[in-house]
């Protein structure tokens, strides 16, 4: 019974290190996010602010909006859980669908600066496992 519990404590902490491997530091210029190492960043056209998107995979992807016009994620509250807390010392919006549903999973930061810059991350209708490591992904968002 022992061994078993000391071969179980020993695969679970394996498996804690490997999660850990998997992750690596996105470094998107104004910010930097922890995120899944398969997750990519790509750069997209972007008018009048800073507009990026972190590929998932080919039918999934996260916006990224930094500017003065940045959608505030005015989403409906019958489908969505909508959250605020503190992210890197300011003050974050947080949405997502009601039981990992369809719908859009991300953070919006209202006036980061003296110039009113607002932030919004989000994704629409992605998988829950997807939403689930979104979500953990936006708790280590660090702004430069």
């Amino acid at each position: 019974m022992k061994k078993m519990i000391l071969a179980l404590i020993a695969g679970l902490t394996i498996l804690s290190c490997n999660y850990e491997a998997e992750q690596k530091i996105l470094d998107v210029e104004r910010f930097t996010i922890k995120t899944p190492a398969t997750w990519t960043l790509e750069k997209v056209q972007g008018y009048d602010s800073f507009v990026r998107q972190i590929k998932i995979n080919e039918q999934e992807k996260v916006s990224i909006d930094l500017g003065q016009y940045s959608s505030n994620l005015n989403v409906d509250n019958s489908t969505h859980d909508i959250i605020t807390k503190t992210i890197d010392n300011k003050n974050a919006k947080i949405v997502k669908p009601i039981n990992f549903q369809r719908g859009t999973t991300g953070v919006y930061f209202d006036s980061l600066d003296s110039q009113k810059t607002k932030f919004q991350m989000s994704g629409i209708d992605l998988s829950a496992d997807n939403q689930r490591l979104l979500l953990t992904a936006i708790e280590t968002i660090k702004f430069k």
